[in-house]
């Protein structure tokens, strides 16, 4: 029931334009509620550890609200935001978001192949060498498409409730 009712928020919040009257929503706190949204709806093999760490690197950093994020819990544990400085500082992350120039850096692509970690990728353009998720901004829209396979490679399972809201599955 609760997941049903997070379903609901999650598929209000993509009917919301990103900019216009003051009393809509900001494109930092839309992407926040993504992230949190689409960790909720996605199941991990183990998490370790006392927080659930959604992780960022320091100059993609002013993306995510973190007071926002501080509230939450998922899988039952504490929500933190975790700057990174470095690609070695993923491996405690279950989450990491990022710009998608970024994920074409050889080294994080290796390290994010050996690790159950879902990537989020804010990108431009709509490709399938990105991210798990891939977060695009058309028209002030938010869209998604997923890269199940790819998660499913990561040993990490999406809700076919969240399957059915991207706008592509690959």
């Amino acid at each position: 029931m609760r997941k049903l009712i997070y379903l609901f928020w999650l598929s209000l919040l993509f009917a919301l334009p990103v900019n216009g009257r003051s009393e809509q929503i900001s494109e930092r706190d839309m992407k926040t509620a993504l992230i949190y949204n689409f960790a909720v709806f996605t199941t991990w093999p183990l998490i370790a550890g006392e927080t659930f760490n959604i992780c960022v690197f320091e100059e993609d950093r002013e993306n995510i609200n973190e007071q926002l994020l501080k509230t939450k819990k998922i899988s039952g544990k504490q929500t933190s935001l975790v700057v990174i400085r470095n690609i070695n500082a993923i491996n405690n992350c279950q989450v990491l978001y990022l710009e998608a120039k970024k994920i074409r850096n050889k080294r994080l692509a290796d390290t994010l192949q050996n690790n159950s970690i879902l990537t989020i990728v804010n990108s431009t353009e709509n490709t399938t060498n990105t991210g798990i998720i891939n977060i695009l901004l058309i028209n002030n829209r938010f869209n998604f498409t997923i890269n199940n396979e790819t998660a499913r490679d990561s040993n990490l399972t999406l809700s076919s409730r969240l399957l059915r809201l991207a706008a592509e599955v690959y």
